[in-house]
């Protein structure tokens, strides 16, 4: 399973991601990723345009299945507190697209 996380916005804009393997991370972490994605997040609640300053989300999951693509900001969140933290820890700076 091949994992691609973006983390843009925010007061100060920056922008930071990660692009994770599953077989090529160690067992423990693997597993951890695994686990945080057995049960994929919900559909985002709409997002408030309002709110300029929003750290903004997308998360892209490849499978054999297929791949799918879900994106949010803060206060449009599901309950994946969890999951963002872990790939917000392996997330480095990344280029502007």
């Amino acid at each position: 399973m091949k994992v691609s996380f973006r983390q843009s916005g925010g007061f100060a804009g920056l922008i930071r991601g990660c692009e994770l393997d599953s077989a090529e991370l160690p067992d423990k972490e693997a597993a951890e990723l695994n686990q945080l994605l057995r049960q994929p997040p919900a559909e985002p609640r709409r997002s408030t345009a309002a709110a300029r300053d929003l750290t903004h989300y997308e998360l892209s999951v490849e499978t054999p299945r297929g791949t799918r693509t879900q994106s949010w900001d803060d206060l449009s969140a599901p309950d994946a507190a969890a999951l963002i933290e872990f790939l917000r820890r392996r997330s480095t700076p990344q280029p502007p697209s």
